[in-house]
């Protein structure tokens, strides 16, 4: 199974042994067809009509666009870096370029190994690194060039940062992530208008922030803050939203909240299901700007279920976006005999906790040797956003100190009942094919009770539309069409 973007992790546990466990993907796995259908859902965007459930049936070769790896965890990341082209943070010529480096070194394997891992990430490392030392030497002369060339670097420092701890130098974790953060800020000096740099306090630390004005004047315009989801880095977030919202005449917020980007990498602050607390700050800085209008929260992927229980819980959003919606990490995570204990012991005594805890932690010690470069890594990655122990035992690069509690953890990120809160016009959004939301959207979406009928939109984004796959890498542009078309109306 393939790797899930910006997202958690999938795997399955049976007979008391790890037997696959393996991240899902933005991109399907071999042998699979995949549709996310919401059909039987009566939503539609801006009168356009939904396909119907056969037309969504469609072959694995058609969900993937591009076979750059034969690995998918590869490829799914490769995917996005093309897609960001769409906001002049990566070039195609250049990711093409890069894809083929990697796979004369490494022989493109289905099942990369460290060294596998190691050429993956000195590759973009290695171009990102050029490309930032032309944008030095080309800043003063020509800023606008050395703006894109720092904006490209860092899309390619963010491919390196993903796949680190698969690599044989995970304890560069933080490094890595100073690199992409060092470059994202040497663009963000050059761009104009001036980007303004903020902090806020919030209950988890500071929460750092950028404020985004599509031109000089002060008058209120409507604002949309974009929260990103368990991985996504700050230059991610030109193609979710901030391009796009720039051109339309919105101001756009980013954030930095626990589990992300400067909390996580440097402060090891990990995610919180209480959402809201992290919101709530950056919107109070917003709404005291005389820049500001109406105001509207866009979730990307994690940050699509996290932002549910912002928009149920704030006062002053407008309207909100869920990009794509789910509600329960914990049942996304198909590690099945394992989940099913600790969620069963939940409720139990503390010595029966123990116990199962005990259990839990053995049968991942016992198995660990075994498994394959790729599954622990995507044990790594997607178990350290959650418990600071589980992000020191994958810098550290050994078998999961205590697997129990990041299970337990990842239960209390269930948002079913801020679903059923939310009274704000709400859009959700479902990708065909992603095999790692699956159809939460279209349970969510019904869940949205307290919307009124005309006020809510579930939208489908296809392959037909070149926007399939969880996060749309490749469809950018499409969705964030979608989007602004209908948010645009509740925030002017």
């Amino acid at each position: 199974m393939p790797i899930t973007r910006r997202s958690l992790l999938a795997g399955a546990v049976a007979g008391g042994a790890l037997t696959g466990i393996g991240a899902l993907s933005g991109c399907a796995s071999t042998g699979s067809t995949g549709t996310g259908s919401t059909s039987g859902v009566p939503t539609a965007v801006s009168g356009d009509p939904l396909p119907d459930a056969s037309s969504l049936q469609i072959s694995t070769s058609e969900l993937v666009p591009l076979q750059l790896f034969a690995w998918e965890g590869f490829l799914g990341e490769a995917l996005f870096a093309l897609g960001a082209a769409s906001s002049q943070t990566s070039e195609v010529g250049e990711v093409l370029r890069i894809v083929q480096t990697i796979n004369v070194a490494t022989g493109n394997p289905a099942e990369p190994d460290t060294g596998d891992f190691d050429a993956y990430c000195e590759s973009f490392s290695a171009f990102g690194d050029q490309l930032a030392g032309l944008a030095s030497a080309t800043a003063d002369a020509s800023p606008v060039t050395a703006k894109n060339r720092f904006l490209r670097a860092s899309t390619y420092a963010t491919q390196e940062l993903f796949f680190i701890l698969g690599s044989s130098a995970g304890a560069r974790e933080e490094e890595v992530f100073d690199k992409v953060q060092g470059f994202w800020n040497s663009a963000v000096d050059l761009m104009s208008p001036k980007v303004e740099r903020f902090e806020v306090s919030s209950d988890f630390g500071p929460i750092p922030g950028y404020f985004f004005a599509p031109d000089e004047s002060r008058d209120p315009r409507p604002t949309l803050i974009i929260s990103s989801g368990s991985d996504g880095q700050n230059v991610e977030s030109m193609q979710f939203g901030v391009t796009a919202g720039l051109e339309r005449g919105f101001n756009i917020v980013l954030f930095e909240g626990p589990g992300q980007m400067t909390p996580l990498f440097v402060n090891s602050v990990v995610f919180t299901p209480d959402w809201d607390q992290v919101v709530g700050p950056v919107l109070e800085w917003a709404k005291a700007r005389p820049d500001v209008g109406k105001i509207g929260l866009v979730g990307i992927s994690f940050g699509g279920m996290l932002c549910a229980r912002a928009a149920a819980k704030l006062d002053g959003l407008s309207a909100v976006v869920l990009e794509p919606a789910a509600y329960d990490s914990i049942a996304l995570w198909k590690d099945t005999a394992a989940v099913a204990q600790v969620q069963q012991s939940l409720n139990q005594p503390a010595a029966e906790q123990d116990k199962v805890k005990q259990q839990v932690n053995q049968v991942i010690t016992d198995a660990w040797p075994n498994l394959g470069r790729a599954t622990q890594f995507e044990i790594f990655k997607r178990g350290s956003i959650y418990t600071k122990a589980m992000q020191a035992d994958a810098r550290a690069d050994r078998a999961p100190s205590d697997y129990y509690a990041l299970l337990s953890t990842m239960a209390t990120f269930n948002f079913e009942d801020d679903y059923r809160n939310i009274k704000i016009p709400t859009m959700l959004t479902a990708n065909q094919g992603d095999q790692f939301f699956q159809d939460q959207s279209v349970q969510a979406f019904q869940w949205l009770t307290q919307v009124p009928t005309d006020q809510k939109q579930l939208l489908e984004l296809t392959a037909a539309q070149g926007a399939q796959l969880h996060d749309q890498p490749t469809g950018p542009q499409v969705a964030q069409e979608y989007i602004f078309d209908w948010v645009t109306p509740y925030l002017r």
